[in-house]
């Protein structure tokens, strides 16, 4: 085996072990999310659905993971396009769950780590529990500014988002801390939702 071939395999064995220990990694998140919302009793509108949503953010983060390195003979960036996530992503939850809007215009440029991008998920997929829960419509609003992102959750039935903690009141502690872990921010505005977090 020559010199060059070696390094190859050696970076192969390194990329793969990686993405490994990332997809066990966030496995072992789904994993503490069940637990978290069984002990927390979370009343989800369909459990079944919600964990299936959630796989699907798993394998579909990873999938783009590869795709946006396709140039590439091995994955060497970690960071994907939100925008590209996020307009499949919101057309899977049309299908199963129809009355969502969405306006991703803003953030064309803007890529993210896999592994926030999937904390984002499964945020999006708490809010729309969330949205079924009221049998509602939701839109949602990107906007990229200051190197942050501002996404902007609004349900058409609610006319002060502000009651939104009260309605949900014990119910929340799955959506605050993936938020935590997006170093983000959720406020709950008299028209909407609005969740900010960093691009690091």
């Amino acid at each position: 085996m020559s010199i060059e071939t070696h390094r190859d395999h050696e970076k192969l064995r390194e990329v793969l072990d990686k993405t490994l220990h990332r997809f066990k990694n966030n496995l072992q998140t789904q994993l503490s999310l069940m637990n978290i919302q069984t002990a927390t009793n979370r009343s989800y509108f369909d459990d079944k659905h919600v964990l299936v949503d959630r796989m699907f953010a798993l394998t579909h983060v990873y999938d783009l993971y590869y795709v946006s390195n396709k140039e590439e003979d091995l994955p060497v960036d970690s960071r994907v396009s939100l925008q590209s996530f996020l307009y499949q992503f919101f057309q899977y939850l049309k299908n199963s769950s129809p009355k969502i809007e969405f306006d991703l215009s803003d953030i064309s440029d803007i890529t993210i780590e896999v592994d926030d991008l999937l904390i984002l998920s499964y945020v999006i997929i708490e809010i729309n529990d969330f949205k079924k829960s009221l049998d509602d419509d939701l839109s949602f609003e990107v906007i990229h500014k200051n190197k942050k992102v501002n996404i902007r959750f609004s349900f058409s039935s609610l006319d002060s988002h502000q009651k939104f903690e009260e309605l949900f009141e014990g119910q929340l502690k799955i959506l605050d801390l993936m938020v935590m872990q997006l170093k983000g921010k959720m406020d709950y505005m008299s028209n909407y939702l609005k969740l900010t977090f960093p691009i690091l």
